[in-house]
């Protein structure tokens, strides 16, 4: 087969143009390192990587989820751990209720039984305040309903939930259930129905129920189960000098004390499967990084010898091209 000087030289530009777009993508991967800097370069790659970038963005939001459900960094304090806290200072109030109540069954005078039963009565409030607290715009023990405040008192003073009175609750009438204290759910990366509603199975309860805390309803004697309406018969039973009365009411207080335990425990457990969680999270985050990295990111020593290799075949091209094209009549007006 006879080769011409055309067919020479339409080789060596081939060559030559292969070498310096070789040069030129060794040059760009230097400069940005990353394998491919056009879906068209890698398509598979690119798909694998647009996958990998979707799930450690579905990962770290997950992740912020978790801190600010548990505790956040810094100085401010998760969801969880602001409830836990309230629920202590709950707890904290009730002990200093049984002193006060404890003192009154051997004070000696009525003025001495009025004054504990009006520490009673801002003690009591004090739980009111607390049990209405905030976390950002929402409130922590309204269930569902967390736009306004869930505790509020009627006309004559008696506590409701909601709107609802708290020591009416009949579970066989329907008309006295809280409809609003229904669990609030949060996606910590467990999945969604398809509905897109979280439950029990696909997420974790982040709200904390006020009458759950406090009780409701009455028991078997007709005394009732909420701490808030105990403290309160306590404190007229000491007003109307009935210390017998007012100790048999603190013995049903301190019974009642468990709601707190029950709540803090509940607390721990979901705080504790936040940890958990967010350590899962993490390494996951840390995995499909590592991940990325490899589908994304050039080796810039092995990239470094490509490219010397890549320069040195350019330049040894274009002293070839001498040999290989004839001279032109501008070489020899030179």
């Amino acid at each position: 087969m006879r080769i011409t000087e055309n067919m020479m030289t339409a080789m060596y530009n081939r060559n030559l143009q292969r070498n310096v777009a070789n040069l030129a993508s060794s040059n760009l991967k230097l400069t940005s390192q990353r394998q491919y800097n056009h879906v068209s370069e890698d398509p598979a790659a690119a798909a694998k990587a647009f996958t990998v970038r979707d799930q450690i963005a579905r990962s770290e939001e997950h992740i912020n989820t978790v801190k600010n459900a548990a505790a956040a960094s810094g100085s401010a304090a998760g969801e969880l751990d602001t409830a836990d806290s309230n629920i202590a200072t709950i707890n904290s109030i009730l002990e200093t209720v049984f002193e006060k109540a404890t003192r009154a069954g051997g004070a000696s005078s009525q003025d001495s039984l009025d004054a504990i039963a009006e520490e009673l009565g801002g003690l009591k409030e004090e739980i009111l305040q607390t049990m209405n607290a905030r976390y950002g715009d929402k409130f922590l023990f309204s269930g569902s309903a967390n736009g306004e405040a869930p505790f509020t008192l009627d006309a004559d003073g008696n506590l409701l939930f909601n709107g609802k009175a708290v020591d009416a609750y009949d579970p066989d009438d329907p008309a006295t259930h809280f409809n609003e204290n229904k669990p609030v759910y949060l996606d910590i990366g467990f999945g969604t129905y398809a509905s897109g509603t979280n439950t029990a199975g696909t997420g974790i309860r982040i709200s904390t129920s006020g009458v759950d805390v406090l009780g409701y309803g009455t028991d078997d004697q007709g005394l009732p189960n909420n701490l808030y309406s105990l403290i309160g018969k306590m404190e007229g039973q000491l007003k109307d000098g009935d210390k017998s009365g007012a100790m048999d009411t603190l013995t049903q207080l301190k019974k009642k004390q468990s709601n707190i335990s029950i709540a803090t425990s509940e607390i721990g457990t979901r705080e504790k499967l936040l940890d958990r969680t967010k350590d899962r999270l993490e390494s996951g985050l840390v995995n499909l990084k590592e991940t990325q990295k490899n589908l994304e990111a050039v080796s810039v020593e092995t990239e470094a010898v490509n490219n010397k290799s890549y320069e040195t075949a350019w330049m040894v091209t274009l002293q070839l091209g001498s040999s290989i094209i004839p001279p032109s009549i501008f070489d020899f007006m030179k």
